[in-house]
């Protein structure tokens, strides 16, 4: 099939726009399962856990927190099914940690 020059230039433009639509749809950030972990350690032993808590993989962030808690935990992972086994795990199951609350996040907030 030949096309002539018009043809070309209203396929092209056709084509443009739906590749321009996609790129802007490729650009939309996905969401993955992310929980925050809330954990109350062994008495003195904060220290320990949240430096064992930092080499668990899937663990995007820890800090020390004074309250009912001693230890904040931002927890990633690519399935919620991986998600939650890091969390049960893992993360419960390292030494001194006492008790956890975990908070599964459902949307994420706008970032600044």
């Amino acid at each position: 099939m030949h096309l002539t020059q018009d043809a070309t230039s209203g396929s092209t433009d056709r084509v443009a726009k739906y590749f321009n639509a996609q790129r802007r749809t490729i650009n939309v950030e996905i969401q993955m399962p992310t929980a925050f972990v809330l954990i109350n350690t062994e008495i003195g032993s904060e220290a320990d856990v949240l430096k064992d808590l930092k080499k668990v993989e899937g663990v995007e962030e820890a800090n020390a927190v004074y309250g009912v808690y001693d230890i904040i935990a931002r927890v990633t992972a690519d399935t919620m099914d991986r998600l939650k086994e890091i969390v049960t795990w893992k993360v419960r199951r390292l030494d001194k940690v006492r008790s956890t609350l975990t908070m599964i996040v459902v949307e994420e907030g706008a970032k600044q």
